[in-house]
């Protein structure tokens, strides 16, 4: 039996500038207790300027099993479709550079997908593991935690409708009947400067590849087997972060709203306003809540959401293809010199 018939796994991991905690994620890979001759690992650089191609030749000395692609053009997207193309295995599963694996998390995966061939995604666990002790107001605020991309819905394997980029796996002729994955993100998080996200969220990535998924008659299981802990660093922690956070959520939703269904300028001009009048409201509420001292943060972020929808809105309004023209960015990368120049077609 050659090689490639042997591999039935591809763990595919996109990563920018973060050799420091790509190297846990790949050991956490090496304690697997899935048959090593039966996956592969595809690490696909999307043009990182640390140490991250010595970390991925460091852990080849002692796991033959890894490969290493480069993609200079700046795009999840692009970088998760680079490594489909190159991954010899029929399942494809996808973590972040941020994730430890549990030591049955493969083996889980893979159960599940030999239970039933409609099985199109399998999902589970994305647990926190935090480098300093949460504030109080992300732990009261629990529905804040899909922003960190955790996931837990309990111990019983069962159907669901969405998993996250952390912890996704996929059928490769699934992916590829669907057309892959919609447009996610543009430009990198550089979490070296605190707060600041250097990227436009322009589509609905994962949760958009699971919509695609399910239309086409595929099946989405949440496996609680198939456990997987994401790293949380202090900056994800702060109000400043969040704020960007949220505030890049309401680019995304103004985006491909207009992507989806191409209104007109005055349309999305009357949306700017109603998106600025929700900010209001927020706001209001947010100063309510905060004089009796309960759940402020809710409203506080929510405040910076409705802004920046409403900002691009307005944007769309003067141009209303630039969410097309955003869009096939997402899709195709660009390089780095040019994310500036983009940034500035939007407020």
């Amino acid at each position: 039996m050659s090689t490639k018939q042997k591999i039935k796994v591809s763990v595919i991991i996109p990563t920018y500038n973060r050799c420091r905690s790509l190297k846990f994620t790949l050991e956490s890979l090496a304690d697997l207790d899935f048959p090593r001759r039966e996956f592969e690992v595809v690490v696909v650089d999307n043009n990182s300027k640390d140490n991250t191609l010595s970390v991925v030749r460091q852990f080849s000395k002692k796991n033959s099993a890894v490969r290493y692609v480069k993609e200079l053009r700046l795009s999840l997207t692009l970088a998760r479709h680079t490594g489909a193309k190159i991954a010899k295995g029929e399942i494809l599963s996808y973590i972040d550079d941020d994730v430890v694996v549990d030591k049955k998390w493969l083996s889980a995966v893979i159960d599940v997908f030999k239970q039933n061939k409609k099985v199109g995604i399998v999902s589970g666990p994305i647990l926190p593991k935090f480098e300093t002790k949460p504030p109080d107001w992300i732990k009261k605020y629990y529905p804040m935690s899909s922003w960190l991309s955790l996931l837990d819905e309990g111990k019983e394997e069962h159907e669901t409708s969405y998993a996250f980029g952390p912890n996704f796996s996929i059928r490769k002729k699934v992916l590829n009947l669907v057309g892959g994955f919609p447009a996610d993100t543009i430009g990198i998080e550089a979490e070296n400067r605190p707060g600041v996200v250097e990227k436009i969220y322009v589509g609905s990535g994962d949760v958009g590849l699971c919509n695609k998924v399910e239309k086409a008659g595929y099946r989405i299981i949440y496996a609680p087997k198939a456990l997987v802990h994401h790293v949380i660093p202090p900056v994800r922690l702060t109000k400043k972060w969040w704020h960007s956070r949220l505030a890049g959520e309401g680019c995304c939703h103004a985006l491909t709203k207009q992507y989806e269904n191409e209104k007109k300028c005055l349309k999305l001009f009357m949306q700017s306003l109603y998106s600025r009048q929700m900010a209001l409201i927020m706001l209001v509420k947010f100063l309510i809540s905060a004089l009796k001292r309960t759940g402020k943060e809710r409203y506080e972020f929510s405040v910076s959401y409705h802004l920046s929808r409403a900002k691009v809105e307005f944007a769309l309004a003067r141009h209303p293809n630039l969410a097309k023209r955003l869009w096939n960015i997402a899709l195709t990368g660009m390089l780095p010199q040019d994310i500036k120049k983009l940034v500035l077609l939007l407020p």
